[in-house]
């Protein structure tokens, strides 16, 4: 391995998905590492890779083991924890100037290491986010991407911003060190980068990092316990920033879903790109907005769970 004074980037991938997700992912990473860059991908005991260590050798893989978790092993809850745990792994493993975060059902476009490291090199930002394009089919597949990161899609604005999408992220060392208690044990792209932006930090957003997402065959059940569990978890980090604010929070929440869908619809037909699709999803659209809603607004309610909290402390 190169010595850490080469190392300008680390890279973690972060899986979610299933071992096909995973693949693809690390078949377009894998020819763009060089000596300057590292590439970590945390696994623990719901994982079976073994397969997938031997077909890409040039991945750091680190075993997480067991990993416990608050919620009951199984459930989505749970899950997310795994994942949030996986990421942190890898910001505690990572020796480079610059540390990057990818999910697995997000491929890096073949140039995106490289414009990781010049627009890190070119600009002074602590955090720099990146486009999210769907490469999925089907309608329910557009709604879910609409709704995760539709945002985040080409056309896209250079620029600060207030979000940036934790699936295409990259860091600068220095900045994140100061925060090390709040990713200790797990990352939460919210509470991190608001608390960034509160340090004076700047989020922005650099639209030539792009990264193409596709989630394979999805089920609605499944989404449905997924947004449930995922809304809720960003209600409860919201919780955890704003405080007694999270009561408003709770009392507009019915407005959720107008936004969510309304922001997407604006960034459609503004952007001139998948207006045939985003209409195509629209029962699915709505319904998952919904149920992200219900999630979100249980997270301000009961302020749990919080974004930082480990498997020994409630």
């Amino acid at each position: 391995m190169a010595p850490k004074s080469t190392l300008e980037l680390t890279v973690g991938v972060i899986s979610v998905g299933d071992t096909t997700s995973l693949r693809r992912c690390l078949q377009r990473l894998a020819p763009q590492i060089t000596v300057e860059v590292e590439a970590i991908v945390p696994v623990d005991s719901t994982m079976d890779l073994a397969g997938l260590r031997t077909e890409f050798p040039m991945f750091d893989w680190r075993d997480l083991g067991v990993i416990p978790t608050v919620a009951p092993a199984g459930t989505v809850a749970a899950k997310h924890e795994l994942f949030d745990t996986r990421a942190a792994a890898a910001l505690n493993a990572s020796r480079g100037k610059v540390v990057a975060l990818l999910q697995d059902w997000g491929a890096p476009d073949p140039d995106w290491v490289r414009r990781v490291i010049e627009a890190h090199r070119a600009m002074p930002h602590a955090a720099i986010g990146g486009a999210v394009e769907h490469e999925g089919s089907g309608a329910l597949n557009w709604a879910v991407y609409f709704l995760d990161f539709g945002r985040f899609q080409l056309p896209l604005t250079e620029g600060a911003s207030a979000y940036l999408t934790d699936v295409n992220v990259a860091y600068k060392r220095a900045a994140l060190e100061p925060l090390r208690e709040l990713w200790r044990h797990k990352y939460n792209e919210v509470t991190i980068n608001w608390r960034l932006r509160d340090r004076g930090e700047t989020l922005w957003q650099h639209p030539a990092m792009v990264v193409r997402q596709d989630r394979g065959p999805l089920r609605v059940g499944e989404l449905i316990d997924e947004r449930l569990s995922w809304g809720r978890l960003f209600g409860g980090a919201r919780s955890h920033y704003v405080g007694s604010r999270r009561w408003i929070y709770a009392l507009i929440a019915p407005l959720i879903p107008v936004v969510l869908v309304g922001r997407v619809a604006r960034k459609v037909f503004r952007g001139g790109r998948n207006r045939i699709e985003f209409l195509k999803a629209q029962p699915y659209l709505w319904l998952l907005a919904i149920v992200w809603t219900a999630g979100e607004w249980l997270g301000y309610v009961t302020g749990k769970p919080s974004p930082v909290e480990t498997a020994g402390e409630p």
